[in-house]
């Protein structure tokens, strides 16, 4: 059966090459996603859906640490609203270090190496390994995704777009939310990463997130797309976060 840690089903992401970037043949691609390279990228094992409310919620009591404004106010149950309402949608608002310090606490409550995607990691469970445009292939299709074109203009719970799965059977790594990565962002990363394992630890203010969000047309859904955040505690009302299981490091 698959692992479940606080109510996160991980799905495990074996070694092998994985495709990284984007060449000539994607007509969405950026300079920065270029060139193409073909990496290797160990087992990993990722969360099968990005965090939710319900998921953070149980984090923020089981360390006493209160409510986000945001999500005020109560209900008559003592617990915000937005619980009840959204509690399986995917959390929002929140920055890489408060993502990176759930990432700790679910380690020390599970035994486990848990941490951000690397960009390499993120990408591969995305596409499968191969240089397809989105996760289902190289047609975009709105009825598989919750971006702009869906036409929603909302996030949804995580279950839903079920055929909109990458091959790996993860959802929502297209549209829904931006996903924090562990790297360092830089516009020239693809050029000198590694070949192994590559991550960008050069220090800069801006960290990477992939996906796009509900309010992202196609072109920024793709799984190639590279974007940034400011990492200095400061998380857009489309920012969120998915886990993986890093047995290596």
């Amino acid at each position: 059966m698959p692992l479940s840690i606080n109510g996160h089903i991980f799905i495990e992401i074996g070694e092998g090459v994985s495709c990284l970037g984007s060449d000539e043949l994607d007509p969405y691609a950026s300079v920065k996603e270029k060139p193409l390279r073909e990496v290797f990228v160990s087992t990993f094992k990722i969360s099968k859906y990005p965090t939710t409310f319900s998921q953070y919620a149980n984090y923020l009591m089981a360390t006493s640490l209160p409510f986000p404004q945001s999500w005020l106010p109560l209900s008559a149950t003592g617990f915000p609203a937005i619980l009840e309402e959204r509690g399986n949608y995917p959390v929002t608002n929140i920055s890489w270090e408060a993502a990176n310090a759930y990432c700790q606490w679910l380690s020390g409550v599970s035994g486990e190496k848990v941490c951000l995607p690397t960009e390499a990691e993120w990408e591969k469970a995305a596409r499968g390994g191969d240089a397809r445009v989105w996760q289902w292939g190289n047609v975009f299709d709105a009825n598989l995704c919750n971006c702009f074109e869906s036409g929603r203009n909302d996030f949804c719970e995580v279950t839903d777009y079920e055929a909109g799965a990458s091959p790996y059977g993860c959802l929502h790594m297209a549209g829904g939310v931006w996903e924090w990565c562990y790297d360092f962002h830089s516009a020239n990363a693809y050029l000198s990463a590694l070949l192994i394992n590559p991550v960008n630890l050069i220090p800069a203010y801006q960290r990477v997130v992939k996906g796009g969000s509900a309010f992202c047309t196609k072109e920024i859904v793709r799984p190639a797309c590279r974007d940034w955040t400011n990492s200095i505690n400061q998380g857009g009302g489309d920012d969120g976060f998915r886990v993986i299981i890093r047995p290596y490091q």
